[in-house]
């Protein structure tokens, strides 16, 4: 498992497999899960008994989440971090979900533009933010956050 460190403390990735659980807990103390319920090859509860957070903010494959979706997971990303915690986002391939709230997270956390939050996570995952629908979502969260 290769996790790419978008910040600090916060890296995305593909989903670990149920034999990379334990190590991926030795690193991370938080999860942030998007995938969808019947994606998970294990229960989230594999998380909790390793001592692991988990947030499960749901998004379907090649779809974008909504702002408010997105800002709550930005919020709870931030809480952990805020703790010392650190942080794997992780979607299926590590692409387009993850991507997107990776690119999003060096926006809101470190106040970069769409472009260099974009060019940052894609020289870490060149196939990071794959749709129309991302990219819109982070334009939107661009102009929020200029506010």
């Amino acid at each position: 498992m290769n996790p790419r460190f978008a910040s600090g403390r916060v890296a995305f990735s593909r989903m670990p497999t149920e034999r990379e659980l334990d190590e991926v807990a030795k690193k991370f103390d938080a999860i942030v899960v998007l995938v969808e319920e019947f994606e998970l090859p294990y229960s989230l509860e594999e998380w909790k008994k390793r001592g692991v957070e988990v947030l499960h903010s749901p998004i379907p494959d090649f779809m974008a989440p909504s702002i408010e979706q997105l800002f709550e997971i930005l919020r709870r990303i931030e809480e952990n971090t805020a703790e010392g915690k650190h942080v794997l986002i992780h979607c299926m391939g590590g692409s387009g979900r993850s991507g997107t709230v990776a690119v999003a997270w060096l926006m809101y956390s470190q106040g970069l533009s769409l472009r260099e939050a974009l060019s940052r996570v894609r020289s870490l995952k060149p196939s990071a933010v794959e749709t129309p629908d991302q990219l819109n979502v982070l334009k939107m969260l661009e102009k929020f956050l200029k506010k």
